[in-house]
């Protein structure tokens, strides 16, 4: 928990449960880190979150000097935490997403992760001279680690970090319950610039976007926004060809899993193309095949905007098509599909046990 708080500067109240594992227990250890100094709440302009003390960051820092100097030295957000609400929110939004992925199995802290954005990394040349990333590639790294580096123009970016696997990068934005507010040219800058240390660290796909929300239903309003009045909050734009959707809920934690795993992801594919009369592995094609009454079918749980964009048009203009989702995806997606479309749900328990055991 000591380590969340450090590389966040301030996490929410009610993600502490989540962080350790319960709700009971983190009542307990909250109770007793305040009272051994070490931890104490900040409860402001309604917003709530706790902040390591003096004490705290001593001891991390003698301990696990190399996963939170970054975080604790300086005049850095993490160490020196405005009171502003606006600034607290905006750690909130990353802590968040700290959170989430170190639940969900990613390394998160220095230890655990290669060193992606140090000037010593270099990938592993191939056989055809190529610099290729590693298959142990994969971890998440906030803007802390790398925005220092760069020019002062993405300093307004909203991302909140950058996930990598040994496929691809992606870069993290976290809406939470609402919709962002979102600076084109500053996202697109953000993007060009990470993306040229990407090549240069031996990635060739171009990075995507993963974008968390609070809720399920989040989706919708991420899909069908119009920027705003102003026309500065998100809606789907050109500056990322693909933007994936995760709820900050316990169930979606899969789509991180195939996120990180696409063997994983694959094997998924390959076994729901059984129920297929007729496969469809086109590069670029729309729809994964046809079912046996010759209805399109369409694999959306990846909850990839721009796709889920396209096929509502293609089954608003052919009346038919099969959808499939998780199940705690199903009635968002009905809802986005409309009532052309005929929307299954794969039980998320039952993927996970066919993932693990083959």
């Amino acid at each position: 928990l000591l380590l969340l708080i450090a590389v966040s500067g301030e996490i929410p109240s009610d993600w502490v449960g989540r962080a350790v594992g319960s709700e009971s227990y983190a009542a307990a250890l909250l109770t007793r880190l305040k009272r051994e100094g070490e931890v104490k709440l900040r409860s402001k302009d309604g917003v709530r979150g706790y902040l390591l003390r003096n004490k705290a960051k001593q001891y991390l820092l003698v301990h696990y000097g190399d996963d939170v100097r970054l975080y604790l030295s300086g005049a850095n957000s993490t160490n020196h935490v405005k009171s502003e609400p606006e600034k607290r929110l905006r750690l909130h939004r990353m802590s968040m997403v700290w959170i989430y992925l170190s639940v969900a199995g990613v390394p998160v802290y220095k230890s655990s992760k290669l060193d992606f954005f140090s000037p010593m990394f270099h990938p592993v040349p191939s056989w055809e001279g190529q610099k290729m990333i590693g298959k142990d590639m994969g971890g998440y790294y906030g803007t802390l680690e790398f925005k220092r580096s760069m020019a002062k123009e993405i300093g307004g970016s909203r991302a909140c970090g950058v996930l990598l696997t040994s496929m691809k990068p992606y870069i993290v934005y976290n809406s939470m319950d609402c919709l962002m507010k979102w600076a084109k040219k500053t996202e697109r800058t953000m993007r060009s610039r990470l993306e040229a240390v990407f090549r240069n660290k031996g990635y060739h796909a171009p990075a995507d976007a993963v974008m968390f929300g609070n809720r399920i239903d989040m989706l919708l309003r991420l899909l069908e926004s119009d920027g705003g009045i102003k026309g500065n909050l998100f809606a789907l734009d050109d500056i990322y060809e693909r933007i994936y959707f995760i709820p900050l809920i316990k169930e979606a934690q899969i789509q991180v899993r195939l996120i990180m795993n696409p063997e994983e992801d694959r094997r998924l594919r390959d076994f729901l193309c059984t129920a297929l009369w007729k496969v469809n592995g086109a590069d670029g094609s729309l729809d994964d095949g046809v079912d046996y009454d010759g209805n399109p079918v369409y694999f959306c749980y990846d909850l990839e905007l721009w796709r889920l964009n396209r096929v509502r048009g293609k089954i608003e203009r052919e009346e038919r098509g099969i959808i499939y989702c998780f199940d705690y995806q199903e009635k968002a997606m009905a809802s986005y599909m409309g009532g052309e479309a005929v929307v299954k749900g794969i039980v998320k328990e039952k993927a996970v046990r066919y993932l693990e055991d083959r």
